[in-house]
């Protein structure tokens, strides 16, 4: 998971709006006139054009102390900085669409939070729809989350969820959120899955096969190499090619410790991470947006003093924190990746695929660009973009013209104490590059450059039904059965979750619950007699978190 939610806990506890245990706590704040609310009821396009041109002009009248409502994480600077104002001037702010933000923990009172920051902005309150995809959350924090303390315990997510919303609705204010709720509870794991729960991926497909949410924000993940093996990593694959299968686009941020990845245990902010570079799961999925960190580069009237650089932060107590950046070591490059092979100079899929302000971490960053793909889906008449990598790697070469935002500057390098470059990154350049990707994004020309894109491509056509046809491979094609004397059957299957339970059923009888070994496969004999099957065809299937295969035999 992204460190931020370290970062508000001790880095903005001397602002207006601070982070305690328990989520967002929030102060007095400062002593001017808020921007207009918004009026009761559905409001119309024009009403909440006047609702946002006020709020607007209260951003714009206060901008340094509205800033530092968050300590500048995030505030006005995102929606000038990104040009979103001039889209909500023409009624693109969000309405009509849905955001899903994915969390570890959920927090009852995330309205009241919101409610205190939209007053002090101007911006209409959001309307939050709260959802279980691996079963209720258990009545108290789970042990294995509990005893994480900054690192993945409960209150560490109360304080990520009312930040990722936040970020989320201030870009896209009429926009309306789905909060996922799946602790690392429902099965047991290893300390990678407690971390980045394979509940998520669950909750990816609930999401998308139901259709609940236009976009799907991530802000979580751990080191590939933290994992015990590949197997795990590929078995939590389901997840995102389900999302892009339904055409639902998922942004991943891609962690605050730069190069290298933290360890997946009990941490202070990157006080533990892998020895060389490593670039974290989820994210490095061919079929997400992989969203780094750039910072906004204004000063206190609001005044743009330069472009935005890649996000490398001293943070007194914690050291050096930078945007993750790298190779995948699982992922070979996408075809979508090969025009900017040269930039990359590798084999497999780099990260990121554009950046955000991430000035608290780039889980700031992954709900910022969720927002403005909440815009996009607006502008594409509320209709889901797809996996939209495709087309962003299409637009990115017009730079400018495409609303693409060139970040020349910073690196991801990790830093000692001393200064001294400990694991040496990548450094941002013109043009695509590893640290930034494309760079970031200019709304006003993004958005409907992104939208005529996506149409050019048919509405991600190759990408999704690319993510079906593996989808596929691995739901009817995974398990192999082999005929034995006697009129029994040998059954094999793999990609399942290490470790975890899986249930055999029989023409839709439960048969037995087997339990994956360390490289996620299962065996069973299955013999006719016992089982009481008849001469003729029969239906197997394996049911796990993630996944179920089927396949068809003869007794």
């Amino acid at each position: 998971m992204s460190t931020k939610r370290i970062n508000r806990t001790a880095l903005i506890a001397a602002a207006a709006l601070t982070v305690a245990a328990g989520g967002l706590t929030w102060g007095i704040g400062p002593t001017f006139a808020a921007g207009a609310a918004a009026a009761a009821g559905p409001p119309s396009r024009q009403q909440q054009i006047r609702v946002l041109t006020a709020a607007l002009a209260n951003m714009r009248e206060n901008f340094n102390a509205l800033n530092q409502l968050t300590s500048d994480q995030f505030g006005p600077k995102d929606v000038f900085d990104y040009g979103v104002g001039d889209l909500w001037k023409q009624g693109i702010d969000g309405a009509g669409t849905t955001i899903a933000v994915l969390e570890g923990w959920n927090y009852p009172g995330v309205d009241k939070k919101l409610a205190t920051i939209d007053k002090l902005w101007g911006l209409p309150n959001p309307k939050i729809t709260t959802i279980y995809p691996a079963g209720p959350a258990p009545a108290t924090c789970p042990p294995s989350m509990a005893g994480r303390g900054d690192y993945g315990s409960c209150q560490a997510w109360e304080g990520e969820l009312v930040g990722d919303i936040a970020i989320a609705h201030l870009l896209a204010p009429y926009a309306k959120f789905v909060v996922s709720v799946t602790p690392a509870s429902s099965q047991d794991g290893d300390a990678a899955s407690q971390i980045a729960m394979p509940e998520m991926m669950k909750a990816l497909e609930v999401i998308s096969t139901r259709h609940l949410a236009n976009v799907i924000s991530i802000s979580d993940g751990t080191g590939e190499s933290t994992y015990p093996n590949l197997a795990e990593i590929g078995a939590n694959n389901p997840g995102e090619l389900t999302a892009a299968a339904d055409g639902v686009p998922v942004t991943v941020a891609t962690e605050d410790c730069g190069v290298v990845q933290p360890l997946p245990v009990p941490n202070a902010p990157c006080g533990r991470t892998t020895a060389g570079p490593d670039t974290a799961t989820w994210d490095d999925s061919p079929f997400v947006t992989a969203v780094g960190g750039s910072v906004p580069h204004y000063g206190d009237t609001g005044k743009r003093l330069g472009p935005d650089t890649v996000w490398h932060a001293t943070v007194p107590g914690f050291g050096h924190l930078a945007e993750g950046a790298g190779y995948s070591e699982v992922f070979p490059r996408p075809a979508y990746q090969n025009e900017v092979a040269k930039s990359t100079g590798n084999p497999m899929r780099s990260v990121p695929d554009i950046t955000a302000d991430a000035s608290g971490g780039t889980s700031e960053a992954a709900p910022m660009i969720a927002g403005l793909l909440a815009l996009a889906t607006q502008w594409n008449g509320g209709h889901d973009l797809g996996p939209i990598n495709p087309a962003l790697y299409k637009i990115g070469p017009q730079g400018a013209a495409a609303g693409i935002v060139d970040v020349t500057k910073g690196n991801d390098s990790l830093i000692g104490e001393k200064g001294q470059t400990v694991v040496q990154g990548f450094t941002a350049g013109p043009g695509f590059d590893v640290a930034s990707g494309w760079g970031t994004v200019y709304a006003p020309r993004f958005v409907p450059s992104l939208v005529h894109a996506t149409a050019e491509l048919d509405g991600e056509a190759a990408i999704k039904a690319q993510a079906a046809a593996q989808l596929d491979t691995l739901e009817h094609h995974a398990i192999t059965l082999s005929p034995v004397p006697g009129n029994s059957t040998y059954l094999e299957a793999g990609g399942f979750l290490p470790g975890h339970t899986v249930t055999l059923t029989i023409d839709g009888k439960a048969i037995t619950t087997l339990r994956a070994d360390t490289l996620g496969d299962v065996t069973y004999m299955i013999s006719p007699s016992p089982l009481h099957l008849s001469s003729g065809a029969h239906t197997v299937s394996l049911d796990s978190l993630l996944i179920t295969e089927t396949a068809s035999f003869s007794s």
